[in-house]
């Protein structure tokens, strides 16, 4: 069972939700308008996609990379959606108190966009293998019977384009297998299908297993997916480095920081010694010479 909440409800029957089962199913994440629109931005990426030889995907899936410079509306509706920043900062912020000398400071580093694409499943693609996606960064997991806060590197958003069903490869899911132990495997008969209604989205931990189902109907089912990690963490896809400062001026403040164009306290990411948002500003104002980043 997975639960459903309106997107409406407290941000802290998420958390709870997140918490218990390892996902959420957000009831009317996005409206039908900009789902539709976000679908055709990315179109031509994924009619230009060359089939997978290997075996992260089928051939018959297409996707869409560098997806926040690619829709404008998966940037800043449906990854800037204050429920989805909200829960990944409750999961992902670290907070720290250091020294400098007897001073004590506090400082909270927040998180960082560590992946987007989206993924189109066509007819005929078999199921991917059940992961974690929290493997690229080597996390570890003891297990547990309650939720231990501090375990998990990545938090994800799943947002489709359509209807998902069984038949057209709904994202399937072991709920609860967020609390494993690393040396406990997945198995088939343990997955259920995350079948969300259009307009629906899934939240979901990085150390949920998971796995993109077999297609069994005539139609594509394009996906919308992003993870973020701790903002001390390295990125799983590193597009920014192929964006121009012109783009990224043109994004949110949100959204620069998640890229990396803030420093993250007290002093990580840096470029010159200088928090990297100095890039983003007008010529005449970027001199603005040298300060302790953590003072700034």
């Amino acid at each position: 069972m997975i639960e459903r909440i309106d997107v409406t409800e407290p941000i802290d029957n998420f958390i709870t939700a997140l918490e218990k089962d390892g996902l959420v199913i957000v009831k009317n994440f996005a409206s039908y308008g900009d789902l539709d629109n976000s679908l055709e931005e990315v179109q031509p990426y994924l009619d230009n996609d060359k089939p997978w030889e290997g075996k992260l995907f089928p051939p018959e899936t297409k996707r869409c990379f560098r997806l926040l410079a690619r829709s404008k509306i998966v940037r800043e509706k449906f990854f800037s959606h204050p429920i989805y920043q909200e829960v990944s900062e409750y999961f992902l912020n670290r907070t720290t108190t250091n020294y400098y000398d007897n001073k004590p400071t506090v400082y909270t580093t927040y998180p960082l966009l560590s992946m987007a694409m989206t993924m189109a499943i066509g007819p005929n693609a078999k199921a991917q293998r059940i992961h974690r996606d929290d493997k690229n960064h080597h996390a570890t997991h003891v297990k547990s019977n309650e939720y231990v806060m501090g375990n998990d590197v990545l938090v994800g958003l799943m947002v489709p384009t359509c209807k998902t069903t069984v038949e057209n490869a709904a994202t399937q899911v072991i709920p609860g297998s967020h609390l494993w132990g690393d040396e406990r495997p997945p198995y088939r008969d343990e997955l259920i299908s995350a079948e969300i209604e259009k307009g629906d989205a899934v939240i979901l931990l990085g150390s949920l297993y998971h796995c993109g189902a077999n297609n069994y109907s005539n139609t594509i089912r394009p996906m919308h997916i992003l993870f973020q990690c701790p903002g001390v963490y390295r990125q799983e896809e590193v597009p920014w480095l192929t964006y121009t400062v012109d783009q990224v001026k043109t994004y949110s403040k949100l959204v620069q920081q998640r890229l990396g164009y803030v420093s993250s306290a007290p002093n990580l990411g840096w470029v010159d010694l200088k928090s990297p948002d100095f890039l983003l500003k007008d010529e005449k104002d970027t001199d603005i010479g040298h300060k302790d980043l953590d003072e700034a």
